[in-house]
């Protein structure tokens, strides 16, 4: 996945882990790196259930065709940015960003829902 020399610097080689299992570390703690773990399941069911049994909800992606699964993705996935044939990573400049549990502040970045909660309204009248 990569070539030549290192950077001089503090860098992390893009790394997949396989026969990951859901109670592995590398499977339960949020990383923001280029890293991948590899779970297999048999359904998709069990996919949804497996990516929701944490306690972070950040963004999640799904790649498919299948209008049915997109749109239970869409319904049943805990994740504050939902991408459809497209990776979890990096935002929408215009669009709210935020994430659900603990990857959250519950607050959203960006867009009109950043300026409604970094906004305090106040109504003033003067009278001359």
């Amino acid at each position: 996945m990569t070539d030549g020399e290192r950077a001089k610097g503090l860098y992390v080689q893009p790394t997949i882990f396989e026969h990951v299992s859901p109670d592995m570390t590398i499977a339960r703690e949020e990383i923001f790196g280029p890293v991948l773990a590899l779970i297999q399941v048999d359904t998709f069911e069990e996919a949804i259930t497996l990516a929701n049994d944490t306690p972070f909800g950040l963004s999640a992606s799904i790649f498919t065709q299948n209008i049915g699964k997109m749109l239970a993705f869409i319904q049943d996935i805990e994740a504050g940015l939902v991408r459809i044939n497209e990776e979890s990573a990096g935002v929408e400049l215009q669009a709210p960003f935020g994430g659900m549990k603990q990857s959250s502040s519950h607050s959203r970045e960006q867009g009109r829902a950043a300026i409604e909660f970094f906004t305090a309204l106040k109504t003033v009248l003067v009278k001359g």
